[in-house]
């Protein structure tokens, strides 16, 4: 995962194969999988939610369920924890997400600006 743009006020909803180093995709029965959006400081910016895709071996979405209104525009950092039935612990790398200003703006918005 490198990154990519969203922009601010948008569903935050992203999809990602998970694989393992010969680049297979890993099935994630009984895994606890989370994830974090932080700013360059460390402050928490939203706690992600991170569910497998049914019928999709390695596959997973992230999604913020209190939405995206309330982040500043910037870059974020973020990953994966994966955490087997087992207790190991494992992190994906790092990707960041970058937030940006919407253009367009909703109609009742734009009232209120006239």
């Amino acid at each position: 995962m490198s990154g990519f743009v969203l922009k601010q006020g948008t569903t935050f909803v992203l999809a990602a194969m998970i694989r393992d180093g010969a680049g297979v995709p890993v099935d994630l029965p009984g895994c606890t999988l989370t994830s974090q959006l932080r700013d360059v400081l460390g402050n928490l910016v939203a706690n992600l939610t991170v569910q497998p895709v049914a019928g999709r071996v390695g596959v997973v979405q992230f999604s913020c369920p209190t939405g995206t209104s309330s982040w500043t525009c910037g870059r974020f950092r973020c990953d994966l924890l994966i955490v087997w039935p087992d207790g190991i612990r494992q992190q994906s790398e790092t990707f960041f997400v970058t937030v940006i200003g919407a253009v367009t703006q909703p109609q009742e918005a734009q009232a209120n600006a006239d």
